[in-house]
């Protein structure tokens, strides 16, 4: 498949970090890609994967540092910590009497 090609952003299905951005890496097989991103860099299954339309210029090569800055480039990181951050402060937020 041509969509999950080098530089894909995907958002995160399954597991712990669903929800969550990340950026193929490389094409493993037909069934599993290395992805990096706002999840640790490791080996996943394409149907726990929703690839977007938008597509990083990365390498295999690229460390987190360099995916991280271009996803921030692009908007994707703010958005998200946008969007979670009024619950994760609400959540842990001190309860006063």
């Amino acid at each position: 498949m041509m969509i999950y090609d080098t530089g894909r952003v995907c958002v995160k299905l399954t597991g712990k970090e669903a929800g969550k951005y990340c950026v193929v890496i490389d094409k493993l097989d037909n069934n599993f890609v290395l992805i990096e991103g706002e999840v640790t860099r490791k080996r996943c299954n394409i149907s726990h994967l929703e690839p977007l339309d938008m597509v990083l210029k990365v390498s295999k090569t690229s460390d987190k540092a360099e995916i991280l800055s271009a996803m921030n480039e692009e908007g994707l990181i703010a958005k998200k910590r946008v969007a979670v951050g009024k619950r994760a402060v609400k959540k842990n937020a001190k309860r006063t009497k």
